[in-house]
């Protein structure tokens, strides 16, 4: 930096060389006041070298420097009004100081220059490179270089601007043509907030650059479409809302992705630059719209977390509000609520998945490590995006491949979750002990004969197992189980796959014949219950001899309700015991 470097130590050479006119004896007390003096200059010429306008480095061009971020090798300068024609900021040098940090963030309504001075080595003169930035987002990108005339010109980029019109190489991110010689101007603006990391890369090295990026990002992408499509099937199969919240939430994730890193503007909105600029508003509120609608199917916040249920509902209450409100032209503010509303929504997520856990949610605790790691790389991305994190390949592509494994998280949590549903449906109409249908599941089945079109009646028979008491109070409940499975196994072998054995209490069951049993059918089935109880069970080195009771009644003719049959048929299989058990009675 020349001021630093070369002005003020001459200066300091100077005043330290000056010599006292006086013999070495009478030196010190007589020129005591010029040494003074020569101090206080000192001390000044330090003061005005620290806060002197310093200029950056000329950078010198060659292969090494490509890939490089060089924000911090150029000078930087602030338009606080956003309004000075950049006329008067290229003819004012002084404005623009070597940057501090890295420099190429800001948040507010003021607009960014960067200048790099640059030549080139002999190697890389006529080279083809780029001067290539890379924001997530930018609303505002100038450029101003020489042309054939030697006079500077602008060219006009970032999202206010249509695809083709802002680059002059097809790409996602900001590409321009290097100059033979420099200085080149960067101005960027956005009210809401920019990171625009610079880099200069051969053409060569940029080519492999692009080509690595789309297969990461393709990646990605194609990675979120395959777990959207297989729920999206899963969805229509099982009917289910909360796989179809599922494919609602991937798919706007994979959109805003996409237009994070500048693919929408590439592929679906080339000449509706408006389209690109509200999309940073709207596509994250509908990603959040969508995921918060998943939380609340997910984790049945309605029944278990009621209180938790309301505020979200607010929540995507005010989702819809932030879209309205940027697709009717404003701006600031939705940027602002949207900013204000990331902080408690994350709170409130964390709260409902740690609760969940703890009343006893399995699932929620691998749903919390996912949605942690994607907090984390929404944390990392807000850094990056506000300058305080130094961009680099790493960072940009920690948001989609952090949110990208929290959705193959959330869809193997969410499929083991639908099987959780599912058992505790199946266990619902299951009796635990033996496996076999409940009082529930014959309710059920019941009705399903009641209300078919079939003029055909049915037939309901209750089964008591005789001389099972002694077995329980002898050998023990344990054993007493045993027993019970093993009969029941027998009673359901007795059977055709369309009737039903139903163990209603301790030594109970209730087979309901479907209308197709014929009367024959019906007594066939009682006498292999018969036999199949009367036979011996062994459990261990005991045998078990038992045998068991049974009542019939049939539908309609002895009754149109369910108690009302089953009490007939427990007259019945009443008189079957007291007739000596190992036989049946009808009604």
């Amino acid at each position: 930096m020349q001021n630093k470097l070369v002005i003020f130590p001459t200066l300091i050479q100077v005043l330290l060389s000056s010599r006292c006119p006086m013999s070495r004896a009478n030196r010190l007390s007589a020129c005591a006041p010029e040494y003074f003096v020569r101090l206080l200059l000192l001390l000044l010429a330090l003061l005005l070298g620290l806060f002197a306008p310093a200029q950056a480095d000329e950078l010198l061009l060659e292969r090494g420097l490509s890939g490089v971020v060089i924000n911090k090798r150029m000078a930087a300068a602030t338009d606080d009004t956003a309004r000075l024609p950049w006329s008067q900021i290229l003819a004012e040098p002084q404005r623009f100081i070597p940057a501090s940090g890295w420099s190429g963030a800001g948040l507010g309504s003021e607009a960014h220059w960067l200048r790099l001075d640059f030549r080139r080595t002999e190697v890389e003169r006529g080279a083809p490179w780029w001067l290539v930035v890379e924001p997530l987002n930018l609303y505002d990108l100038r450029l101003y270089r020489r042309n054939a005339f030697g006079e500077f010109e602008e060219l006009a980029s970032g999202e206010r601007v249509p695809f083709a019109a802002g680059r002059e190489r097809e790409w996602r991110q900001y590409a321009f043509i290097l100059p033979e010689q420099g200085p080149v101007y960067l101005r960027a603006y956005d009210p809401a907030g920019a990171s625009f990391p610079v880099a200069l890369w051969h053409q060569d090295d940029l080519e492999d650059h692009e080509h690595l990026g789309e297969l990461l990002l393709g990646s990605i992408y194609g990675a979120l479409l395959a777990m959207c499509l297989y729920n999206l099937f899963l969805a229509l199969s099982l009917r289910s809302q909360t796989y179809g919240w599922y494919v609602a939430t991937t798919i706007t994730l994979g959109i805003f992705l996409a237009h994070l890193h500048g693919h929408t503007a590439q592929w679906w909105w080339r000449d509706w630059p408006q389209w690109v600029a509200m999309g940073r508003i709207v596509l994250p509120s509908l990603w959040g719209l969508t995921l918060t609608g998943f939380i609340m199917s997910f984790f049945r916040t309605s029944t278990f977390l009621p209180s938790a249920h309301r505020l979200l509902q607010v929540i995507m209450l005010s989702y819809l509000l932030i879209i309205t409100m940027r697709l009717a032209g404003l701006q600031a503010l939705p940027s602002v609520v949207l900013t204000a509303l990331s902080l408690p929504v994350a709170a409130l997520v964390l709260y409902i998945a740690i609760r969940r856990w703890h009343q006893g949610m399995a699932a929620a605790r691998y749903f919390l490590a996912a949605y942690t790691l994607l907090l984390a790389s929404s944390v990392i991305f807000l850094l990056r995006s506000s300058g305080w994190l130094m961009p680099n390949p790493l960072t940009e592509v920690a948001l989609p491949a952090a949110a990208t494994f929290a959705s193959l998280i959330f869809s193997l949590v969410l499929t083991g979750r639908i099987k959780s549903l599912r058992y505790e449906s199946e266990a619902a109409f299951t009796d635990e002990l033996t496996g076999l249908p409940n009082r529930r599941a014959l309710e059920q089945r019941f009705k399903l004969y009641t209300e078919s079109e079939t003029d055909h009646g049915f037939s309901l028979l209750t089964v008591d197992l005789d001389k099972f008491k002694p077995v329980n109070d002898q050998w023990g409940h344990a054993e007493g189980d045993q027993v019970l499975r093993a009969l029941a196994q027998r009673m359901q072998a007795c059977v055709r796959q369309e009737d039903l054995v139903a163990r209603v209490g301790g030594d109970e069951f209730v087979v309901l014949l479907s209308p197709s049993a014929s009367p024959r059918i019906v007594t066939t089935v009682i006498k292999r219950l018969l036999e199949a109880t009367h036979e011996s069970v062994h459990v261990g080195t005991r045998s078990h001899s038992l045998s068991a009771s049974v009542g019939l009644a049939h539908y309609p003719d002895h009754g149109r309700t369910l108690s009302e049959l089953s009490r007939l048929a427990d007259m019945a299989m009443y008189e079957a015991k007291r007739a000596g058990g190992d036989t049946w009675r009808e009604v």
